[in-house]
C-alpha cells in the first residue's frame, strides 16, 4: 500500500506541479519599504513571505524574488517582496507556471494556481518577435522580463516536461521561441533541426522498385493535349498552415459580475471594481463623475461593450471610504 501511494503522489505531482509567478529585480529593503529603479514609479510593495516573518535577515541591497500581479491591459500593479537572495541570480528575470487561457497577437492571459492562496490571473505581453502559437488550456513555463512597466514573455516551455526534466527523468524540452513551437502535436510533420542529417532509409526500400506509373488515357481524336504545367506540383495534403487562435474568452470583455439582483456595488479581489450597471447610469454616474477628482489612491475609469462602467483600484479601504461618500452624495 505504502508503493501505491508513493507512485499516486508522483503521478500527482508530475500531473499537477506548482504553479508560481516570480519576478527578480535588483532593489533596497528597509523600514520604509522596498524601493528599486525598475519599477514604476508610485507601484504598491508590499513585503510577504520571509521578508515579513523574517525581517532583519532579508533587509538591505541585493536581488530580491517578487511576486507581481497585473491589471488586464497588462501593467503591473503590485509586487509582494518574498525574500532577498543569497546567491547571484542565476537564470531569467520573470518565471510564471500556470494554465494558458487565453492568447493573442500581443500577450498571453495565465492563470496562475499556488499551493497556498487563492488563484489569480497573469496578463504577459509578448516580447518582439515571440509569435508562436501556443495551445490553451495547457500548462506552460513562461520565462521573460519587465519592460517598461509590463511583464513580456520572451520564450515558454511545456510545463509538465519541463519539470520531468528538472527531476532528471527526461532531457530539457526545446524552447518556444520565436515564431516556432516544436511541441505542437498532430498540427505538422516534425522537422529535422537546423544541423540534424535526415533520417536514412532502409536498404530494403531502397532495392525495392517503384511502383509503375498509372497510363494516362488516350486522348480523344480532335483533342489538343494540355500545355504541361510548369514548376513542382503542390501536394495539398503537406501543406501546412497556422492554426487559427481560438477567440477570447467571452468574460475577458465584461466586468466582474455583480451578485443577481445588484445594479451597482464593489467586487473583485485586487484589483477592486466599483461597477454600475446600464441601469444604474442615469442616477448614479453623475455623482459618481462629480467626486471622482477627490478619489486619494490611483485608479481608472473602464468603459465596457455591453453599457458597464467601473472606477477600478488597488487600495480596497481606500475605495470603500470614497464609495460611501458617493452613496451618501
Amino acid at each position: 500500500m505504502e508503493e501505491v501511494r508513493e507512485e499516486r503522489k508522483e503521478k500527482t505531482g508530475a500531473r499537477h506541479p506548482a504553479h508560481q509567478a516570480t519576478l527578480f529585480l535588483e532593489g533596497r529593503l528597509g523600514e520604509e519599504g522596498f524601493h528599486s529603479p525598475r519599477l514604476p514609479r508610485g507601484l504598491r510593495a508590499a513585503v510577504a513571505g520571509y521578508a515579513l516573518s523574517q525581517p532583519e535577515e532579508h533587509r538591505g541591497e541585493g536581488v530580491f524574488t517578487l511576486w507581481p500581479r497585473t491589471d488586464e491591459e497588462g501593467r503591473l500593479t503590485e509586487v509582494q517582496v518574498a525574500l532577498k537572495l543569497k546567491r547571484p541570480m542565476e537564470g531569467p528575470e520573470l518565471v510564471v507556471h500556470g494554465i494558458l487561457l487565453h492568447a493573442d497577437g500581443r500577450r498571453f492571459v495565465v492563470l496562475v494556481q499556488p499551493k497556498s492562496g487563492e488563484a489569480f490571473r497573469l496578463v504577459l505581453g509578448r516580447a518582439r518577435g515571440f509569435t508562436a502559437f501556443l495551445e490553451p488550456r495547457k500548462a506552460y513555463r513562461f520565462e521573460g522580463a519587465l519592460r517598461g512597466g509590463r511583464l513580456l514573455a520572451e520564450r515558454a516551455f511545456p510545463l509538465g516536461k519541463w519539470v520531468l526534466a528538472r527531476k532528471g527523468g527526461r532531457p530539457l524540452p526545446e524552447p518556444i521561441e520565436g515564431d516556432r513551437n516544436p511541441h505542437l502535436e498532430g498540427r505538422r510533420g516534425k522537422e529535422p533541426a537546423p544541423g540534424e542529417a535526415k533520417p536514412k532509409e532502409r536498404p530494403e526500400e531502397a532495392q525495392r522498385p517503384a511502383p509503375p506509373e498509372p497510363e494516362s488515357p488516350p486522348e480523344p481524336p480532335g483533342r489538343k493535349a494540355p500545355p504541361p504545367r510548369k514548376g513542382p506540383r503542390r501536394d495539398p495534403a503537406r501543406v501546412w498552415r497556422a492554426p487559427e487562435e481560438e477567440e477570447a474568452p467571452g468574460g475577458l470583455g465584461l466586468p466582474p459580475p455583480l451578485p443577481k439582483g445588484q445594479v451597482m456595488g464593489l467586487v473583485g479581489e485586487g484589483p477592486y471594481y466599483l461597477v454600475l450597471r446600464p441601469e444604474a447610469l442615469a442616477l448614479w454616474w453623475p455623482k459618481v463623475e462629480r467626486l471622482l477628482p477627490e478619489f486619494p489612491r490611483r485608479h481608472e475609469v473602464r468603459w465596457y461593450p455591453d453599457g458597464s462602467r467601473a472606477v477600478v483600484a488597488w487600495d480596497l479601504e481606500a475605495l470603500k471610504v470614497w464609495y460611501k461618500r458617493v452613496l451618501r452624495g
